[in-house]
């Protein structure tokens, strides 16, 4: 899968577009070796979103793909967008040679059902390659809305995993981050070397059963990190994704799964 979307780019064909809104692309610039770092100027009557959803991009001919919104912006007005164009996503790559070329591209309205609670004790966020873009916009949200008085009042865990590191392409805004809010903690990891969402999680946070857990990455990733969360006794409904509303899964057999 690749994480730059919202969902698994293999289980969606293209499709119609029913409704979507002309954007203008103001700013397109690679950061790494294949992501797009995008902005778009979305148009006034463009429906109201928040971060947590993503927006489907739409070519002339119908063929849509699905994005997560990567930015937090109060007056909704623009939206970044994190595109890994992969060697075999031709669509994804019509997409950007469009933007490059007119400096606008189609957008549906947002969807998705994640979104950020009121905190009740701390905030653990997980993000696989670009699966950081939803990561991203849900953290500006949270930590613009803190207030300065309060920034301590829960602690913050970002883990951010990918194959290599230099993959992990905005460390430097995260470093930033944890300059400014003493309470955030950020964990990288590194799949290659065995590192897993799961047990970096147990390890790293404290009152995990009193966590709130916001994850983006594949359907397998996330499933693999709750079972085990809950083994902690994390109830999963502490956890949101966008997983588990497209890649429901069949509830879950008696018997214990080991990792």
């Amino acid at each position: 899968m690749s994480t730059s979307v919202a969902l698994d780019d293999t289980l969606f064909e293209s499709t119609r577009v029913n409704s979507s809104f002309p954007s203008k692309v103001k700013y397109l610039s690679w950061i790494g070796a294949s992501v797009a770092r995008v902005r778009l100027k979305m148009p006034a009557d463009f429906p109201s979103f928040r971060p947590g959803q993503y927006i489907e991009l739409a070519l002339e001919d119908g063929t849509t793909r699905p994005f997560s919104i990567a930015n937090y912006h109060p007056r909704a007005e623009e939206i970044e967008l994190h595109i890994e164009a992969r060697p075999d996503s031709q669509a994804t790559w019509r997409m950007v040679r469009q933007m490059q070329q007119r400096a606008e591209i189609s957008v549906c309205p947002a969807k998705g059902s994640v979104q950020l609670k009121p905190a009740t004790g701390p905030q653990v966020f997980l993000a696989a390659g670009t699966g950081f873009a939803q990561i991203k916009a849900l953290m500006e949200q949270y930590l613009h809305n803190r207030q300065p008085r309060k920034a301590d009042e829960f602690p913050i865990y970002l883990f951010w995993g990918s194959e290599q590191p230099e993959q992990r392409y905005l460390e430097k805004h995260v470093e930033a981050w944890c300059r400014h809010h003493k309470n955030l903690r950020y964990l990288p990891l590194n799949w290659q070397t065995g590192d897993c969402w799961g047990k970096a999680v147990t390890a790293g946070v404290e009152q995990l059963t009193q966590s709130q857990i916001y994850a983006c990455g594949s359907p397998w990733r996330i499933y693999k990190t709750l079972d085990h969360l809950e083994r902690q006794g994390v109830s999963a409904t502490q956890m949101q994704s966008d997983v588990f509303s497209y890649a429901p899964r069949q509830p879950k057999k008696v018997s214990a799964i080991a990792i």
